[in-house]
C-alpha cells in the first residue's frame, strides 16, 4: 500500500455502525483530512484516521434498527415484530387470553416436567446398577431364605457379590442420657457397600458391619447425636442394644431406593446364619457379571429350588412322595431376578423408600401433553376466530407484492412472540406454585429444579414445539385469503370448518375424559376411606415399644385402665395395617395342607379391643393356661382348608401342633389392593410378653379423647422418664395406606380443572369464531323474523353436536383406562352409567355458560350493523 491511500479498515467500521446519511459526509472530511497530513506524516495521518473514526463512535450517529437491511428472507423481521406488537396492543382481550391459557398449561408443564425427571433419577448415584439385581420369591414376593445369597455365589460363577438387607427400622437411640426417636434404619450385611457405595466421613468400608454390635450412621443422624464431637468409636444404644459406631457417612441423595439413615449389623442368631431354606426374612441383592446372560441364570434356579429348598418342602409334607407332586398341587416356590434400576418405578413394592408408578408417570406425562395442546387449539380457534379483522390487512399485503410465505412467517412469529411471553410467565407461575406442589407431591423441589442448564433444552423445545403448534394452522389459513375476497371481509372457505370441528370434538374429549378420570379417582378413593373393615378401629390408641414396660407392664395397665376414658388394654405383636408375619402351619388330617398365614400372638383382650366378631367357638380367656396350645382362626383360612366344621381341627407347625378353639369374622389386613388372607391367633404367654409377642399395646378409648391420650403420656412418661411415646390411632394407620392414592387423586384432580379451565377458555373463543362466521346470517334471520331465543337453540344445537361426538370417543377411552386403573384394587367401584353421565353433563353445563353469555350478545345485535358492511 501506498502513502496515498488511505486505510480500509477504519473506513469500513465507519459505515458499519454509522448512518448513511452521516457516514458519506464524515468519510469525505477523513479523506481531505488523510491527504493533507499523508504527503508529511504518513504514520501520523493513517493514526489519526483511526482516532477520527473512533471519535464519531457516539449515540447520535450510531445505526437505528432501520438503517439494517439484512438481505435474507428474514430481512422484515423487524417489520414482523412492529406488526406483531401492534397486533397485540389492538387486541388486548385476545393477547391476554392467549397468553393465560399458554402460561397456565407451560406452568403444569414445567412442574410435571421436574417431577417425572426426579422419578426417573432414582438409583442413579450408584456405579454398578445396571448389574444389580433383587431376588425375589414367586416373582413377586420380596423376602427369600437367609442362605440364599452365600449359596448363589458358590453355585454360579456369575454371581460376584451379594448382601442381605433387613428393615426399614424405627428405633430409638440414646446416648448419654438423650434420647431420638430415627427412622429410616436396617440390618445390612459387611457386603453391603461393596454394592451401594457411600461417601465415607469418617471410617472405612473394608471393616464396618463385621461385629456383631456395629452402626454405620449418616451424618443428619451422627449431628443429631453427636453435635460437634467425635461419633467414631462411641457407643450408643439402639432399642435396648449398646452398638459401637464404626463408621459415618454422607447422606444419601433423596433418589434411592434403599434410603437409610443407620445400619446395623446382621444379628449372630441361628436364623439369621443359617436359617430354614423356607423361612423368607431377608431382602436379597446381587452383583451380576455385566456379561451373564439373566434369563439363562434365572433358568438356573428351578435346580436350585430342587437342591436346598425340595428336601425342606418334602420334610414339612410327608403327604408329598416328589417335589413334583407337591407343585402338581398348585403349590408354588421359585425365585426370580428384578434389575435394581427397576425397582424404584416398575416395582415399587420391592423399595424400601417411597416406590412410584411408572402407569401414574405416563398417566401425568399424557396430561400435560394433552394440557398442551387443549391451549394451542385455544390458540388456534381465538386465531381463526379474528381472521375477518385481518383480512383487510392480509388482502393490501397481497396487493402490495407479499407471498404466502412472507405472510406465513409473520404470523408464525406472532405466535412464537407469545408463546415466549406466555413461557415466561409459565415459569413465574410454575415458581409461585412450587410450594403447594411440594405439598401435595411430596417433593422437596426448589428453584433450581427448574431453572437450570440441564432444562433449558426442554423449555426451548416446549417453546418451539407450542409456537408450531399454536401458528402453523392459523398461519396457513390466514395466508390463504385471496386478496380481492380478503379486501371485501370473506375468509377462506371449504374443508377448515371441519378442521376446527375436529379441533373442538378433541378439545371435548380430553375434557371429558379428564373429567371421568377425576371422577373415578374420587370415588375410588371415597370408597376405600370408608370401607367397612370388620375392626372397631375408632379410638383404637397403638403404642411401640411395650416390651420397655415387661417388668412393670401389670402396674401400668392398671393404671391405664383406672382412667375412666379408657375402656380396655390388650397386647399383640403385630396389627392390622400395620404389618404382620407370615408362619408356615400344615393341618393335621389326611390331605395335610401347608399354608402361610398371618401370624398374631394377641392378649385375651384383643377381641374386645379390635371388636372381632366371633363366627363359631370362643376367644382366649386370661383364666385358662391352656389357651397357649389353642388357635383362633379367621374365615378366609377355613374356606382355603375347605373345613366345613373347623372347631377341634388340628394345625401343626413344625412338632407342636395347635387346636382351633374359635373363628373370627374376615377383617380388613391392608389397603383395598390385598385379598382376604387366613390369619392365625396365637396366644400371649402368661406374662404377656413371650417370645414373639407384646410389641404393641393397643388401648380401646371411650369418652374424652383428649384426657385420654393426656393421661396415657403422663403414665408413659411416670413409668419411662425421657422415653419417647410413639403412639398412633389405628384408624388414621389405615387411611394412611392410601396416601398414595389421595396424592396422585390430588395432583390429578389439580391438573384436570386446569385442563377444564383452559378448555372453557377455548370455549370463549370457538363460540367467537362460530358467530363471526354465522353474523351475516344470524342477521338475515332476525331482519326475516327469527326470535333471539330461536337463533341461541340454533347455536347451541352445534355445540352439542360437538359434545355427543366427543363422548363417543371419550366415553369408550375412559371406560378402558378407568378398568386398567381398577385392576390393582380387589375392592373397586363399578363403572356404572352415572361415573360417566356425571362428567359429561358437567361438561355440557359448562359449555352452555361460556357460549351462553356471548351467544345472546351477538343474537340480540342490531342486524343493520351486520349488513352494512354489503
Amino acid at each position: 500500500m501506498t502513502p496515498a491511500n488511505p486505510p480500509k479498515l477504519p473506513f469500513r467500521i465507519l459505515r458499519w455502525f454509522c448512518k448513511p446519511w452521516y457516514a458519506e459526509v464524515i468519510e469525505g472530511d477523513l479523506l481531505e483530512l488523510y491527504h493533507r497530513e499523508v504527503t508529511t506524516h504518513p504514520a501520523k495521518a493513517r493514526l489519526a484516521t483511526y482516532l477520527n473514526v473512533i471519535r464519531f463512535f457516539r449515540w447520535r450517529y450510531i445505526k437505528d434498527l432501520e438503517d439494517f437491511q439484512p438481505n435474507s428472507p428474514f430481512g422484515m423481521f423487524k417489520t414482523y415484530f412492529k406488526v406483531t406488537l401492534r397486533s397485540m396492543g389492538k387486541n388486548k382481550v385476545q393477547t391476554a387470553l392467549n397468553v393465560f391459557g399458554l402460561s397456565m398449561a407451560i406452568a403444569a408443564c414445567f412442574l410435571i416436567l421436574i417431577h417425572i425427571k426426579y422419578q426417573f433419577a432414582f438409583d442413579k448415584h450408584l456405579p454398578q446398577l445396571e448389574n444389580i439385581y433383587r431376588v425375589t420369591l414367586n416373582e413377586r414376593g420380596g423376602n427369600t431364605p437367609a442362605l440364599l445369597v452365600k449359596q448363589m455365589q458358590a453355585d454360579y460363577p456369575e454371581v460376584l457379590n451379594g448382601t442381605r438387607i433387613m428393615g426399614p427400622l424405627e428405633g430409638v437411640i440414646s446416648q448419654n442420657g438423650r434420647y431420638i426417636r430415627q427412622g429410616g434404619g436396617i440390618y445390612a450385611d459387611s457386603t453391603f457397600f461393596e454394592l451401594f457405595p457411600a461417601t465415607f466421613l469418617a471410617g472405612t468400608s473394608s471393616h464396618i458391619l463385621t461385629g456383631p454390635r456395629d452402626i454405620v450412621l449418616t451424618r443428619r443422624v451422627a449431628s443429631k447425636l453427636f453435635q460437634d464431637e467425635v461419633a467414631m468409636g462411641q457407643v450408643i444404644n439402639v432399642d435396648g442394644d449398646d452398638y459401637v459406631v464404626t463408621a459415618v457417612v454422607e447422606n444419601l441423595p433423596e433418589t434411592s431406593s434403599i434410603p437409610y439413615d443407620f445400619i446395623l449389623s446382621m444379628p449372630r442368631e441361628s436364623w439369621v446364619t443359617s436359617g430354614y431354606w423356607t423361612g423368607n426374612n431377608f431382602y436379597s441383592y446381587l452383583l451380576v457379571d455385566s456379561n451373564a446372560n439373566i434369563e439363562q441364570l434365572k433358568a438356573k434356579f428351578t435346580d436350585f429350588v430342587k437342591r436346598y429348598i425340595g428336601p425342606e418342602i418334602l420334610g414339612f409334607n410327608d403327604s408329598y412322595a416328589t417335589l413334583e407332586d407337591y407343585f402338581a398341587e398348585g403349590h408354588q416356590h421359585s425365585f426370580g431376578l428384578v434389575p435394581m434400576k427397576d425397582i424404584h418405578l416398575h416395582h415399587p413394592r420391592l423399595s424400601l423408600g417411597a416406590g412410584a408408578s411408572y402407569q401414574s408417570l405416563l398417566t401425568f406425562g399424557g396430561v400435560a401433553v394433552f394440557i398442551l395442546l387443549i391451549a394451542c387449539i385455544n390458540y388456534i380457534n381465538m386465531a381463526t376466530a379474528r381472521s375477518s379483522l385481518r383480512a383487510k390487512e392480509i388482502g393490501m399485503r397481497k396487493v402490495m407484492g407479499s407471498v404466502k410465505s412472507l405472510i406465513t412467517q409473520q404470523f408464525l412469529l406472532e405466535s412464537f412472540v407469545i408463546t415466549s411471553i406466555a413461557m415466561v410467565a409459565g415459569l413465574v407461575l410454575a415458581l409461585v406454585c412450587l410450594p403447594y406442589f411440594n405439598q401435595v407431591s411430596l417433593g422437596s423441589y426448589g428453584v433450581w429444579d427448574i431453572v437450570n442448564l440441564e432444562n433449558a433444552l426442554w423449555f426451548m423445545l416446549i417453546l418451539l414445539a407450542t409456537s408450531l403448534l399454536s401458528g402453523i394452522y392459523p398461519a396457513l389459513y390466514l395466508a390463504s385469503f385471496r386478496p380481492i375476497a380478503a379486501l371485501k371481509g370473506e375468509t377462506v372457505k371449504g374443508g377448515g370448518s371441519r378442521m376446527r370441528s375436529g379441533l373442538v370434538i378433541f378439545q371435548f374429549s380430553i375434557s371429558l375424559l379428564l373429567m371421568v378420570g377425576t371422577y373415578i379417582v374420587y370415588q375410588q378413593i371415597s370408597l376405600m376411606s370408608n370401607r367397612k373393615l370388620g375392626l372397631d378401629t375408632e379410638q383404637t390408641y397403638v403404642i411401640r415399644d411395650a416390651r420397655k414396660i415387661v417388668d412393670e407392664f401389670g402396674a401400668f395397665k392398671q393404671q391405664l385402665i383406672g382412667h375412666s376414658a379408657i375402656d380396655q388394654v390388650g397386647l399383640a405383636n403385630g396389627y392390622p395395617s400395620g404389618g404382620m408375619s407370615d408362619w408356615n402351619y400344615t393341618s393335621i388330617d389326611e390331605d395335610r395342607i401347608q399354608l402361610s398365614p398371618n401370624n398374631l400372638f394377641v392378649s385375651s383382650e384383643i377381641q374386645e379391643v379390635w371388636g372381632l366378631k366371633l363366627v363359631k367357638g370362643r376367644f382366649f380367656s386370661e383364666n385358662l393356661a391352656t389357651d397357649t396350645t389353642n388357635i383362633v382362626v379367621n374365615e378366609t383360612l377355613v374356606k382355603t382348608l375347605g373345613w366345613e366344621e373347623p372347631l377341634g381341627k388340628m394345625l401343626g407347625r413344625g412338632e407342636r401342633h395347635f387346636k382351633i378353639i374359635g373363628v373370627v369374622e374376615d377383617f380388613a389386613l391392608g389397603s383395598a389392593k390385598s385379598r382376604n388372607a387366613p390369619v392365625v391367633f396365637r396366644y400371649l404367654e402368661s406374662d404377656g410378653f413371650g417370645t414373639f409377642g407384646g410389641d404393641y399395646l393397643m388401648v380401646k378409648i371411650h369418652g374424652n379423647l383428649g384426657d385420654a391420650l393426656e393421661h396415657i403420656e403422663a403414665s408413659w412418661d411416670r413409668f419411662l422418664p425421657n422415653y419417647p411415646l410413639d403412639g398412633r390411632f389405628m384408624d388414621d394407620s389405615f387411611q394412611r395406606l392410601y396416601d398414595g392414592e389421595r396424592r396422585f387423586g390430588l395432583l390429578f384432580s389439580g391438573f384436570s380443572i386446569l385442563a377444564i379451565v383452559i378448555a372453557a377458555i377455548g370455549l370463549f373463543t370457538l363460540s367467537a369464531f362460530v358467530l363471526e362466521r354465522k353474523r351475516k346470517e344470524i342477521a338475515i334471520r332476525k331482519v326475516l323474523g327469527a326470535r333471539v331465543g330461536q337463533i341461541f337453540v340454533k347455536i347451541m344445537t352445534y355445540f352439542g353436536r360437538l359434545i355427543i361426538a366427543s363422548a363417543f370417543i371419550a366415553v369408550p377411552l375412559a371406560f378402558y383406562l378407568g378398568h386398567d386403573w381398577l385392576d390393582d384394587y380387589v375392592e373397586r367401584i363399578d363403572l356404572g352409567g352415572m361415573i360417566f353421565a356425571v362428567p359429561l353433563v358437567f361438561l355440557t353445563l359448562i359449555s352452555l355458560f361460556t357460549v351462553a353469555l356471548q351467544t345472546y350478545r351477538t343474537a340480540s345485535n342490531n342486524p343493520l350493523d351486520s349488513l352494512k358492511e354489503e
